[in-house]
């Protein structure tokens, strides 16, 4: 990998084999149960446990794939993320439009030993999402400082961010609103 190339660590498709096992049990398993009822009888649980194992085995294929792919870059002037199988997607965040940077840990990412970092850009701030996720992170504190550290040498060369107001010019204002 290039200097400033980051890839999620192999406990993230264990948290999205964790996440679609939860998501099969609570939300597609108990449709078993309508076996149960006589118009419809074990026909409809073979035919049910027979596409949930295709189902399943498609997820267990898309997971590592899609892990794969997944791939982040620090550089001098941006963040890139990189993901996807069949539509590749390029993200791009440069360092000038960062506002937040935070990282998160759900109960999973806990449990696993992993973070997440998610930057906010001022253009999309009235937006529930992050523009950028570098998910899967096993040293995702480490991380966190390296980009503060790239956010604060970027505004160190290139000056105050947008939006800072300049400092009013020195003089007599009551004269210059008397002429």
């Amino acid at each position: 990998m290039p200097e400033g190339v980051l890839r999620p660590d192999a406990r993230l498709q264990a948290k999205y084999y964790l996440v679609a096992a939860v998501v099969y049990i609570l939300f597609f398993f108990p449709w078993i149960f309508m076996g149960f009822i006589p118009e419809l009888g074990w026909g409809y649980v073979v035919v049910f446990l027979l596409l949930s194992a295709i189902v399943l085995a498609i997820i267990a294929v898309l997971i590592p794939l899609y892990y794969r792919s997944i791939s982040y870059a620090l550089t001098d002037e941006e963040i890139v993320t990189r993901r996807g199988i069949i539509t590749k997607t390029v993200q791009r965040v440069p360092y000038r439009t960062v506002t937040n940077v935070e990282v998160k840990r759900g109960p999973f990412d806990r449990l696993l030993g992993i973070g997440g970092i998610h930057v906010q850009t001022a253009g999309f701030s009235q937006q529930a999402r992050a523009e950028a996720h570098l998910e899967g992170l096993a040293n995702y504190d480490e991380v966190d400082a390296e980009i503060e550290a790239a956010l604060r040498r970027y505004r160190a060369r290139t000056g105050p961010s947008i939006g800072v107001e300049e400092p009013a010019p020195v003089g007599d204002e009551g004269e210059l609103l008397r002429e």
